[in-house]
């Protein structure tokens, strides 16, 4: 078959079911697709995958809101514990309302309640060589208050073992500022309010409806969405706020607009854009972008406070 010579260096095994000879390249053409192949298979290995940018390491990180201890003590943020697939984890603060320097360790309590019986300000470790040193767990604090200080380190125990325990915050001088428990870190950061009357109003409008804030990945920025009936009708530039109180009980509970004073201004006004308008049937349905400097950890279970045209405060409700 002289009009086949021309394919002398390819190999080809059948065409349309007609036998072909084979060409004196298909020991070459094996070994092609043999390396072929194994490099597929190198690829599709975990080390490979783990290589990756795509590929999606297990997250394994518990949270504590860190909320003070003491009268005296003005401390709030969070502390993060990040685990490492040796066992040690990574302990971040974000914290505010520090006064100085100091220490922090996870406790073998399982409350911040003093005077309750899971209280313990016992180190949590699993024996010698996991001891809480005081030199390796430290932070430091900014003359504002804020840390945000990071260390490593295995008090021999997982996650499934410190989930559940206590992080004590010391000053310089081992007193307890701050204290929270720590827990599972939530993904989807998204906190919601059911609105109803604020305490003791007595006027005729009865608002009723949700408040959603949404947090943006890795940030401490929200949308604030809301959609609300009930309210005055044809309100204009009307408020709509957390607060710093986490309670509907009382007028004092709620208390003043919530937000972290060291890192950000009064966002909660008109100019900051925490606003409302109603239409004709005293409906409101819209958004904002906002940030008051904490995060989704300090925000939950705080109060949203909707204001009629004159200021009053006529609806409540708790982000959960």
């Amino acid at each position: 078959r002289r009009h086949n010579t021309y394919v002398e260096s390819i190999s080809f095994t059948k065409i349309s079911h007609r036998e072909v000879p084979h060409t004196t390249s298909h020991a070459k053409m094996k070994a092609s697709t043999v390396a072929l192949a194994t490099i597929l298979q190198l690829l599709s290995s975990p080390l490979c995958a783990a290589e990756d940018p795509g590929y999606r390491i297990p997250r394994s990180s518990l949270i504590a809101l860190v909320e003070p201890f003491g009268d005296a003590s003005e401390a709030l943020g969070t502390a993060t514990v990040s685990f490492n697939s040796d066992g040690s984890f990574l302990f971040a603060l974000d914290m505010g309302g520090l006064k100085t320097d100091g220490t922090a360790i996870i406790a073998e309590g399982i409350t911040c309640d003093s005077s309750g019986d899971g209280f313990s300000t016992t180190p949590y470790f699993l024996g010698s060589g996991y001891e809480w040193d005081g030199t390796t767990n430290f932070y430091n604090a900014l003359s504002e208050g804020i840390s945000k200080s990071a260390f490593r380190f295995n008090n021999g125990y997982g996650e499934e073992e410190n989930d559940g325990h206590a992080v004590l915050i010391y000053n310089d001088s081992d007193d307890i500022v701050g204290c929270g428990t720590l827990g599972k870190e939530v993904n989807r950061k998204v906190l919601m309010a059911e609105m109803g009357k604020y305490p003791n109003y007595t006027g005729d409008l009865r608002a009723v409806g949700k408040v959603v804030v949404s947090f943006a990945t890795g940030s401490d920025n929200f949308l604030f969405r809301y959609r609300i009936g009930g309210l005055e009708a044809d309100c204009t530039d009307c408020g709509i706020h957390i607060h710093a109180g986490t309670s509907c009980e009382t007028h004092e509970l709620v208390k003043g607009h919530g937000w972290n004073s060291v890192v950000v201004q009064d966002l909660w006004t008109a100019a900051g854009g925490a606003t409302y308008n109603t239409n004709a049937k005293g409906r409101a349905k819209g958004y904002f972008h906002m940030f008051n400097g904490y995060g989704y950890e300090e925000n939950k279970n705080h109060a949203v406070v909707i204001h009629g045209q004159d200021g009053t405060r006529i609806a409540c409700g708790l982000l959960m």
